[in-house]
This record gives C-alpha cells, structure tokens and sequence, in this order.
C-alpha cells in the first residue's frame, strides 16, 4: 500500500533513460509540465515508490504557457502510444496561473487551455498563482480568503523553511529543484493534503482566474497513489 506521509525515498534526478522493457509495464501515466525543471524533477522522484514494471511514469517540461502545454500534451501523447503501439492511459497536465490575467489575449488562452484539456479528456493540475504553493503547503498553512502572488509564494516558502532547525542558512531560489529535497525532509506531505483540499473547497465555483490561492497537485498525487497502490496489492 502506497505510503501517504512524507516524500520518503524522494530522489533528484536529471533525464531518465527509457526502461529497456517498456513494453512490459502494465500502465502509462504522463505528465506534461510548464516548468522544464523544478516539476519535472518532483514527479520524476515518484517512480521510486512505482512496483517494478507497472506504472510507466513519463514527465515532460515543456516551459509553454498553459494553452501550450495542452497542445504539446496532444503531441506527447501521440507519440508515446505511436512509439509503443498502444494508447496512452491517463494524460495530467500541470500549469499555473501565473501573468495569465495580464490582458484580455492572456486571458483567452488560459481559458482556452481548460477547454481544449477538457476536449482531449486530459487531468488538469492547476496551480494559482503558481507550483510553489503546493510545496508551502507542505509547512504551513495559508489563508483562503487572501489572494497571494507567486512572489509573496516564493517569500514565505524561503521564510518557512530557514525557520526551521538547520535550514538557517538555506537560500530560496526560484528555478533550482533543489528546494524539493528540503521540503521532502522537512515537510508533510499528508498535510500538504489536506491543506490543498480545503483551498479547493473554498474556491469551488469559482473561475480558476480567479481562485487565488488554490492548486490541484494534490489531486494528480492521489491519483498516482491511487494506481501504485494498485499494482502493489498482493493477495
């Protein structure tokens, strides 16, 4: 059974070389990203905790706005099922709101990136306003009825984490993924649970422009858990 506490065993790892039989795995799970490090690398850590064999876990960054995601997402698939002849069994898709509000154009391809996800039946793990506050809610909670911008984000996970006992020192920087192997020591990942899903319940109904703070991450990661605690029954 899937482990739901901290990210125990997380690793960092650069490219993966594809498995030699990839043919074999019995379930594949893609995740096309925004950031082309930070997040890939947090989802790559996952496959540790995957049975041998079973889960294929693929994560792509793409560094695209969210439209752009969606449509190379599309394209990722088709080829993933093109290379092995077989389709694709879930396909996540995981962007923030970031500048999304900027102007009226901006506006329009956000939008645009929810409905097009919708029409290809991908999983939308959307973040507002951006990534980093799925790993903050890993050490704190954070109000619902104050909108936070990826800068105040970014402030209070570098406050959070020097506050700790031997993190003094640590020095947050957007871009580098070292920020994940501390979280994952000092964090709790099962609260960062909970957290996310009374954000989620705050802001239902709303635009996802406008729900401020939220993000869906969690979401994939249950949905994740939920398949390797699958391929990990043993009668």
């Amino acid at each position: 059974m899937a482990k739901r506490g901290k990210i125990q065993g997380f690793e960092l790892r650069g490219d993966l070389t594809r498995p030699l039989r990839i043919r074999k795995y019995k379930y594949l799970y893609l995740i096309i990203c925004e950031d082309q490090k930070t997040e890939k690398v947090y989802f790559q850590g996952f496959e540790v905790r995957i049975p041998k064999e079973t889960i294929y876990l693929e994560a792509v960054g793409t560094g695209l706005d969210p439209l752009g995601i969606i449509t190379r997402a599309i394209e990722e698939k088709q080829r993933l099922a093109d290379s092995l002849g077989r389709s694709v069994d879930v396909v996540w898709v995981v962007f923030d709101k970031d500048d999304a509000d900027l102007n009226a154009s901006r506006i329009a391809r956000f939008q645009g990136a929810f409905d097009l996800a919708e029409q290809q039946k991908f999983k939308v793990a959307y973040s507002n306003e951006a990534f980093e506050l799925w790993l903050l809610l890993h050490l704190a909670d954070v109000n619902p009825d104050f909108p936070l911008s990826r800068h105040e984000i970014y402030k209070m996970l570098q406050t959070e984490i020097t506050s700790r006992i031997g993190q003094e020192d640590f020095v947050y920087v957007h871009g580098e993924d070292k920020v994940l192997k501390v979280v994952s020591t000092i964090g709790d990942e099962q609260a960062a649970l909970r957290r996310a899903e009374l954000l989620i319940a705050h802001h239902t109904g709303k635009n996802p422009i406008e729900s401020n703070p939220v993000t869906y991450v969690g979401k994939l990661i249950l949905d994740l858990y939920s398949w390797i605690e699958y391929f990990s029954y043993e009668p």
